[in-house]
């Protein structure tokens, strides 16, 4: 077995590099608005997604929940409620529990034609032009799954199944609230689940 030797030199500018590095997170960690990284408890550790590099959207966002069908669709069994809790995700780790103003609904066509893809991007064209940003595209993270299965949480129970969706994830950022959206598709049964979560922003910070 070969043994290194560290120069004692190099060692102090190593320990005094990461003594900086520390305490540089330390002064940040109470100024970012971040993802939470699951663990075996739930949901905790601060991560990487930062929500504050989001620009505040100028637009006029018109009344919740701010979106409609796109030509030849229609929304379906919409739910509304005034308080509810949903997790979204930045990948397979980082979730974030966001509770606030809630909408549901199933998207269907109103003619013959589904087309899957042409009804997600007419979605995506609307939330940017509103000054959303895309933040997750890809299937229900297995850290996902798992909370789910473990937690139960209401909002499953809105959805037609969440563990076979594609799942798209934005968020609009305004001065009084950040809002966030969702649209689930790639079913086999020619529908996608929108959601839409208001959560109250207090103090620049959300719930």
């Amino acid at each position: 077995m070969k043994t290194y030797f560290i120069p004692f030199a190099a060692l102090l500018v190593s320990i005094s590099a990461c003594n900086q590095n520390t305490n540089r997170q330390e002064q940040n960690a109470g100024d970012a608005d971040t993802f939470q990284t699951k663990s075996d408890s739930g949901i905790e550790a601060a991560a990487d997604f930062n929500l504050d590099q989001v620009s505040v959207s100028t637009s006029e966002l018109g009344e919740f929940p701010y979106l409609s069908a796109p030509s030849g669709y229609r929304h379906a069994g919409e739910k509304n409620k005034s308080l509810e809790e949903k997790y979204f995700f930045y990948n397979d780790s980082q979730i974030r529990k966001v509770s606030g103003q809630y909408y549901y609904t199933s998207v269907f066509q109103e003619g013959d034609v589904f087309e899957d893809t042409y009804l997600v991007n007419e979605y995506k064209k609307v939330i940017e032009n509103l000054g959303g940003v895309e933040f997750y595209s890809g299937g229900l993270p297995a850290s996902a799954s798992e909370l789910l299965d473990k937690e139960q949480p209401a909002y499953v129970s809105d959805m037609y199944d969440p563990h076979p969706y594609k799942y798209k994830q934005f968020l609009i950022r305004t001065a009084e609230s950040n809002i966030w959206i969702e649209l689930c598709h790639g079913l086999n049964a020619n529908q996608v689940d929108l959601t839409v979560v208001k959560e109250e922003v207090i103090n620049g910070k959300g719930n």
